[in-house]
């Protein structure tokens, strides 16, 4: 079965002016086909969990092992390009980019052919529900829930098979909101992806498969 393990992971922050012990001694496994949420109050050490996920950061100690190989051997750039997708709370999409363009960025960089790219692009866009109107559209022109699916059809385009998404609602209505959960919950249960989401929504936690929980930089299961 592929897996994500954390296995008693810490990270510390070390400024001129102070220590922060973000994360302590965090362990958990998350499968494929499942839908997680991190939760917990502002600076309990979940966004850093979800850097050392993404392998933006290391582990002080500890480790995280992707399908049973440590994280520390791939390497984080061809990690994040093919593996490992981030989706962020303000979008993070090129703004003089169209939103085609914004799709294919990736694969591109993965060396696809530009004709490969459009398609591979038009056809996750469309998976998101943004039909060939969008196509040529700057993020500008978009709604905010607009713009987040242009951000998960940007992750889904790699086939990478971990999606993680950094509060990806924090900026959207209640409808919007409950469009993108319910579409993040649709690539764990249906396209198999392993997905997990740091929120502050209740609503969204409420439909997760596994809740954890952050607290002073201890992650805990919660029953659901």
């Amino acid at each position: 079965m592929r897996q994500l393990s954390v296995q008693n992971v810490s990270y510390t922050y070390r400024t001129k002016y102070q220590t922060v012990h973000a994360v302590k001694e965090a362990t958990c496994n998350m499968e494929h086909g499942k839908f997680y949420a991190i939760v917990g109050k502002s600076g309990s050490g979940k966004t850093t969990l979800l850097s050392l996920l993404a392998g933006l950061e290391q582990p002080e100690s500890g480790e995280i092992r992707v399908d049973g190989t440590n994280l520390k051997e791939i390497d984080p750039d061809l990690y994040r390009r093919e593996q490992a997708s981030v989706i962020y709370q303000n979008y993070n999409l090129f703004p003089l980019m169209t939103v085609q363009e914004n799709v294919m960025y990736p694969l591109l960089l993965k060396k696809e052919t530009k004709r490969q790219a459009m398609e591979k692009a038009e056809q996750t866009l469309s998976r998101v529900g943004l039909d060939v109107s969008f196509l040529k559209r700057l993020p500008a022109m978009l709604s905010g829930g607009e713009q987040q699916r242009v951000a998960i059809a940007r992750a889904l385009a790699v086939s990478a098979g971990l999606i993680l998404a950094d509060e990806p609602t924090g900026n959207l209505d209640t409808e919007n909101t409950a469009q993108i959960a319910s579409l993040l919950l649709k690539l764990a249960h249906e396209e198999d992806c392993c997905v997990i989401v740091v929120t502050h929504d209740v609503k969204i936690a409420e439909m997760a498969d596994v809740v954890f929980r952050m607290e002073s930089g201890y992650l805990k299961e919660e029953a659901v």
